[in-house]
């Protein structure tokens, strides 16, 4: 508990400092120019200290609302699904509550998506100890914007797990990415997800998982995955093409961006370009970035920092809301979900 409360301390003062430069006569004001905030989410207690692996996900009522796992430790019984909201206009989010929670079962990998037909859905993975039985793929529903929740319905009973944000795709088919630990896939759904269709994997050597995916504009996807390759220096993101709507996938090839084995997500903002938050280092999870591609995933430029300090900060989840101000959260320390939004401008406001 004691490191606990100093890893508190720790961030509250960086969390200070961060929210100066947010304030008039800062270096970052809203609408003028960099833009630049932060805050915590959730923070520890002595009963769950652990949280984990953050979703995030822009309303149409201008809310926010984020989701992650919490427990004692992750995969332990008395881990949970919690979420929290943001109201428009405010700075503060609400109290966390209870969304998941399969009894004597460990509940993770949350991921919030919001439906065509104005639902959020909940996607995340209940397994219990052992793996008996093995994991399974579930999925809720919220018809008032993630105030109350369906009952929990199987989506995939075959040990799938989902990471990264769903997307929709131009011709209205709905696309998830799934993971398992040997490698990565999807699943599609062209009727509102009523009936699901499972699509080949992604085989890379070493394996490589947890997929993110955006569709380009001339209707391809890109998806990029996590590598698990022992050398250090061949550490570095694998990328597939699809080019019939993720039905069937092109041979991944490595990237050039480096990456320690940790999840990334990839984000299509409303002016166009493509955004990527990653752990930009092939040992560790310290550095947090965030790279723009303006040329639909070939490159990434405008690399900015979001975290360089000692400790962790991973697992990191995208989401741009209607004024255009991009919100990421993720880890911080395994202790607190912190989130942070900024403007396209402090990104590519290098300093």
């Amino acid at each position: 508990m004691k490191e606990i409360l100093q890893q508190t301390k720790v961030f509250l003062g960086l969390e200070i400092a961060c929210l100066l430069l947010a304030l008039p006569g800062g270096s970052a004001v809203y609408g003028g120019g960099p833009y630049y905030r932060a805050e915590t989410i959730f923070q520890p207690t002595l009963r769950y200290p652990e949280c984990h692996a953050s979703s995030i996900v822009a309303l149409p009522d201008g809310s926010l609302m984020a989701a992650w796992f919490n427990g004692s430790e992750e995969g332990g019984r008395d881990v949970v699904i919690r979420a929290a909201r943001r109201e428009p206009g405010k700075e503060i989010w609400e109290r966390p509550f209870v969304i998941a929670d399969t009894p004597e079962a460990s509940d993770g990998q949350p991921t919030l998506f919001l439906a065509p037909n104005r639902q959020v859905w909940l996607f995340y993975r209940s397994s219990y100890q052992r793996q008996m039985p093995p994991p399974k793929l579930m999925w809720k529903k919220s018809t008032d914007l993630g105030r109350t929740w369906s009952k929990a319905e199987i989506l995939l009973d075959k040990m799938w797990a989902t990471r990264n944000r769903s997307i929709v795709l131009t011709n209205g088919d709905i696309l998830v990415p799934l993971t398992r630990h040997e490698y990565a896939s999807f699943c599609i759904s062209a009727d509102s997800g009523r009936t699901w269709q499972e699509c080949q994997p992604l085989l890379t050597e070493p394996r490589s998982n947890e997929p993110t995916v955006i569709q380009r504009t001339d209707g391809s996807l890109l998806a990029l995955m996590r590598p698990y390759d022992p050398d250090p220096a061949r550490r570095l993101l694998w990328q597939s093409e699809s080019f019939d709507e993720g039905r069937n996938w092109g041979k991944p090839s490595r990237t050039a961006l480096g990456n320690p084995s940790s999840s990334v997500q990839l984000l299509r903002l409303s002016g166009g370009p493509l955004l990527l938050v990653f752990n930009d280092d092939c040992e560790t999870r310290t550095n947090l970035s965030l790279a723009l591609s303006l040329d639909e995933g070939q490159t990434w430029i405008h690399k900015r920092l979001l975290e360089d300090s000692p400790g962790r900060f991973e697992y990191p989840a995208l989401a741009q809301d209607a004024d255009g101000l991009i919100h990421v959260t993720y880890t911080f320390r395994r202790t607190h979900i912190k989130h942070v939004e900024v403007n396209e401008d402090w990104i590519r406001d290098r300093q």
